[in-house]
């Protein structure tokens, strides 16, 4: 762990696991755990730990990197069941700051300002109907964020179970694997559309109903924001293969 740098905690837990039967749970937890692979290892600076039963965290070395990856899992977890019984999301808290202590593979028992930032939010929004805040050590940029991410969060609780599919394949992610077990690093609408057996329109139309538009600008003015906040407290963000 390198100090003064700075990292993301993501905290989040299940919403909805509780509607599943007994049997089910387990086909829940194994889609929460597939999520976390589809994040680039080498962002990770600690695994993501399942703890609670249906509560999770993990720490990023890319603080500018977080919104994806809580995109990636609650788009995925979106695209698994249909219906309003068995809906299935997250609530997810994102912590960016300094780390005082981080034990290997044991991201739960780690300490510090990220680990507050987002341990306290995730606490707040479960009094509330939002399932997505990010706090960091910069006060005028929460409150930007704050209001992004209310407003990007209710266009999330709308996707349909098609919709959020089409977007969990088409944000950015590790290395795909494809059926053939060809390894793909950039996957194209032609892929995807191959992949869930649908036209490339009908894909795009997916994507634009589900409104990705808007998932691609918050997520480019989120890295926009952290990154140059990170370059003022003149820390570097190391690249993808010097993760500490």
């Amino acid at each position: 762990m390198e100090t003064g740098k700075i990292y993301a905690v993501l905290t989040g837990d299940l919403i909805g696991s509780s509607r599943f039967r007994i049997q089910q749970r387990e086909e829940v937890l194994s889609h929460l755990k597939e999520s976390f692979k589809e994040i680039s290892p080498d962002i990770i600076a600690s695994p993501f730990v399942i703890f609670r039963g249906d509560s999770f965290q993990g720490v990023l070395s890319r603080p500018d990197e977080a919104l994806n990856a809580a995109l990636i899992i609650r788009a995925s977890l979106l695209s698994k069941f249909k219906g309003k019984r068995t809906r299935l999301d997250a609530r997810i808290a994102i912590g960016i700051g300094t780390i005082d202590y981080l034990p290997p593979d044991q991201a739960g028992e780690g300490d510090g300002e990220a680990f507050r930032n987002s341990g306290l939010e995730l606490d707040k929004m479960k009094k509330s109907e939002q399932n997505l805040i990010i706090r960091t050590p910069w006060t005028e940029i929460n409150e930007e964020l704050r209001t992004e991410c209310a407003l990007f969060d209710a266009l999330i609780q709308r996707l349909t179970k098609e919709q959020a599919e089409a977007i969990a394949y088409q944000l950015p992610k590790r290395e795909f694997l494809a059926q053939d077990q060809v390894i793909i690093k950039e996957i194209t609408q032609q892929i995807i559309a191959e992949i869930l057996n649908i036209s490339q329109p009908a894909l795009s139309q997916r994507l634009k109903t589900g409104g990705y538009w808007a998932v691609q600008a918050f997520s480019e003015r989120f890295k926009m924001i952290i990154q140059a906040k990170v370059r003022e407290g003149n820390i570097r963000l190391k690249p993808y293969n010097q993760v500490v």
